[in-house]
């Protein structure tokens, strides 16, 4: 059967009485499908997670599908089957009508560390769904090259790198900068650890008004090599002391990515999705998060991430 709802469409007009029309839509039940969400990296064994979907407008609530076959296979040649682990479970956190809720998961894994420079798929099968698979491609490693960092300015600290992008793809990078650090300030002692606030002006960052001087300022950023394909990128950003200076920090590490096109194209539609935010009183459209998933939802997406920690 299809689910029939009413919805009262009011229009309010400053010159004239308020009108109303009533729209009868017809919604058709929806059909659970598999959900595969799992992040490919270079430096951990393969883990993912499966639960199914559910309408937009049913009260039940996803689960985690702890009886299907999972397999996985290196440039389509099968390579390991992806055990249940239920000894270790997650908590995904989400927002309902009733307030902040969570869901039990657990994840399949294999012992398998993925390798740069192959494409790797994911299958998962089960009786009461249609069969879904997933692909990405991990690229090939980065070396960072002429790393600087100038420390004299009392005020920010410089940093300065650069990278040989490679010719034969179209490739996608992201930056990050974390510091663990802490000092005493009187008679009290203030520690901070995460992201740091970067700044910079590089063009192939997300650009924007620089009303403080700089065109880009985030704790991540994600860029393409639209702008130098095949070329040495040089990277500049400044990071301010105004908290904590260089000095206060016992670890300070850089974190430079090399991102598949799958999670560029997750991690970027994700950011518009949550800029959109809820629709305004005239509507507006919402922007999808993007899936890889063939028959099914969710993302298979893989990184290959340089860490390099920065010396006082």
């Amino acid at each position: 059967m299809k689910k029939l709802y009413i919805l009262i469409l009011s229009f309010f007009l400053i010159s004239c009485d308020s009108m109303q029309t009533i729209v009868e839509v017809e919604i058709p039940l929806h059909e659970p499908v598999l959900v595969l969400n799992g992040k490919l990296d270079t430096d951990t064994i393969i883990h993912v997670m499966l639960s199914h979907s559910v309408g937009a407008f049913d009260e039940e609530t996803p689960n985690c599908i702890i009886d299907a076959e999972v397999l996985l296979y290196k440039d389509n040649i099968l390579l390991d089957t992806l055990i249940i682990d239920l000894e270790n479970s997650d908590y995904i956190y989400y927002w309902s009508n009733t307030g902040e809720d969570s869901l039990l998961m657990y994840y399949y894994k294999s012992n398998y560390i993925p390798s740069a420079g192959h494409s790797y798929k994911i299958t998962a099968s089960h009786p009461d769904y249609n069969t879904i698979e997933a692909s990405t491609f991990i690229p090939n490693s980065l070396e960072i090259l002429n790393l600087n960092i100038d420390t004299n300015s009392s005020e920010i600290v410089q940093f300065n790198f650069s990278f040989i992008d490679d010719p034969n793809n179209r490739n996608y990078y992201e930056l990050e900068l974390y510091a663990n650090c802490s000092k005493v300030w009187g008679e009290e002692e203030y520690d901070y650890s995460g992201n740091v606030t970067i700044f910079s002006n590089d063009p192939s960052f997300p650009g924007g008004i620089p009303f403080s001087g700089y065109s880009y300022a985030g704790e991540s950023t994600l860029f393409t090599d639209a702008l130098f394909n095949g070329e040495e990128k040089n990277i500049s950003f400044d990071v301010y002391t105004d908290e904590f200076s260089f000095a206060d920090c016992d670890t300070v590490l850089l974190e430079f990515s090399n991102f598949s096109n799958e999670t560029y194209s997750y991690y970027n539609s994700l950011g518009s999705h949550r800029d959109k935010g809820e629709l305004g009183v005239f509507g507006g459209e919402v922007v999808p998060v993007y899936t890889n998933v063939t028959n099914g939802l969710g993302a298979l997406i893989s990184v290959n991430s340089q860490s390099k920690f920065l010396s006082k």
